[in-house]
């Protein structure tokens, strides 16, 4: 069982490296990477597994603290969801700097979004490190 714990542990781990290396890897423009909702269902899965495991342990277990883990992990899984769904919407469009027809450049490009999924990466960066420190900081 030991074994199991430390292949969940190591895994739930690189979910997190997933996370933020995707985001480190696109800082300069971020957006939601399909690594990074990978990352984020990998940390998800993993940490329902390795909770299952620690109710059937002869430890204390916090409930309190497995719970926040637990809420903030869904959330950085469905901002990255939207984040994902956001940046395929995007890519899908028309370009952005592509004046509409009959009008004039100016409108096109005071409307244009740069990209629409960059403040659900911050999110999904910020979610991945809050429950890191979570994870070592609440005992």
């Amino acid at each position: 069982m030991e074994i199991l714990r430390e292949i969940l542990v190591a895994l739930h781990l690189i979910g997190m490296a997933i996370i933020v290396g995707g985001y480190f890897a696109l800082i300069r423009s971020p957006k939601v990477a399909p690594g990074m909702l990978h990352g984020a269902y990998l940390q998800l899965i993993t940490g329902l597994l390795l909770m299952g495991l620690a109710e059937m342990g002869d430890d204390e277990v916090n409930h309190m603290k497995l719970g926040i883990k637990l809420l903030i992990a869904i959330l950085v899984t469905v901002f990255a969801f939207i984040g994902i769904k956001k940046q395929k919407a995007f890519a899908s469009a028309p370009a952005a700097g592509a004046s509409p027809a009959g009008g004039d450049a100016d409108t096109a490009v005071s409307t244009a979004v740069k990209n629409p999924s960059a403040t659900l990466a911050h999110l999904v960066f910020a979610g991945a490190i809050i429950n890191v420190l979570v994870a070592v900081f609440v005992h």
